[in-house]
């Protein structure tokens, strides 16, 4: 089993353990889910700007109020909040990001300027900020608890919603590692399979290995002529030994890189054309005009070496 295999599996583990993981990410949301949408609770959802979006079934049976009535009710303009302090709480954790619990109070929905209608409740409330992975606030979620019903079961149930958050929170961070991790393996495997070696001054190898598909034709020319640029290199050795199958498409795009190659002055040699190889370009037509060959990469360096030497000499004279 050669190292892309190997490295394959892997891949294929980590893609399997990232697909746990999001399957986990969803049970924590339903679970979220099946708490918030119900009439146990009032939630609300305001937009970075504080104004009301969403609510639940409960904020309709604690307020006796729908989403139409409240979506242009802005909470961070609510002067019934004030005197409480609710406000203050309110514009602090839009400005921190912090979750807050607000005091209890007595809210009157019909003293509220735009909705003027409804009916009035004792309530405690907390705010919860819903922050983007830059940072940025994209919403703040209010869940009410009603007083008069649900009294020891506030407190257990903002330790369940802060739980749940953190759940949440821990998983979402584990996701986007498992993603960091896999892109990062693609990036390496990428890398292995199109390695370019420096063999002496001016004179670099491409050994490759497997299919050459038009992702990987992409790969291999980007790498080599950064390599090229990189080592002022005059010579690169295109090692195919470990290609097995040259058809029109991998010959089209082994002889741009070729050409590209060429555009900055370095001159290839083509090494290890097997015997079918070698009948498959014929068959093909492929034009070896414009590249040397050898039969091996020990030849190969060999004739790179000469015309090393040959363009010193030149240069002594």
């Amino acid at each position: 089993m050669g190292a892309e295999d190997r490295s394959n599996e892997e891949l294929v583990r980590e893609v399997e353990a990232l697909r746990l993981r999001v399957e986990e990410l969803e049970v924590a949301a339903r679970r979220y889910r099946a708490m918030v949408d119900n009439t146990a609770l009032s939630v609300q959802v305001c937009d970075a700007n504080g104004r009301v979006v969403e609510v639940n079934k409960g904020f309709e049976k604690l307020w006796k109020l729908s989403l139409a009535a409240v979506h242009n009710h802005v909470i961070l303009e609510d002067k019934q909040l004030e005197p409480s302090g609710s406000l203050r709480g309110v514009r602090h954790a839009y400005a921190t990001g912090e979750a807050t619990r607000l005091p209890v109070i007595r809210y009157d929905p019909r003293r509220t300027e735009g909705v003027a209608e409804g009916t009035a409740g004792w309530v405690a409330s907390s705010i919860y900020p819903v922050r983007d992975a830059a940072g940025e606030l994209l919403e703040a979620v209010i869940v009410h608890y009603e007083i008069g019903e649900i009294k020891r079961s506030e407190e257990e149930l903002r330790v369940q919603n802060e739980a749940l958050e953190e759940a949440v929170a821990a998983r979402t961070a584990e996701l986007s590692e498992h993603i960091r991790l896999l892109h990062e393996q693609q990036r390496s495997i990428r890398e292995l399979s199109t390695p370019v070696i420096r063999l002496w001054d001016g004179i670099l190898a491409l050994p490759l290995i497997g299919t050459i598909d038009p992702a990987r034709a992409t790969q291999i020319m980007d790498n080599l002529l950064t390599a090229i640029v990189h080592h002022r290199a005059s010579q690169v050795i295109l090692d195919v030994t470990g290609v097995p199958v040259i058809d029109t498409d991998a010959a089209s795009h082994l002889f741009e890189t070729v050409g590209a190659a060429a555009l900055l002055g370095v001159h290839c040699i083509l090494v290890g054309i097997s015997p079918r190889m070698a009948k498959t370009l014929v068959d093909l037509n492929v034009d070896l005009a414009r590249m040397t060959t050898a039969a091996s990469l020990e030849d190969g360096l060999r004739q790179a070496l000469t015309r090393r030497i040959a363009g010193l000499s030149r240069r002594g004279h």
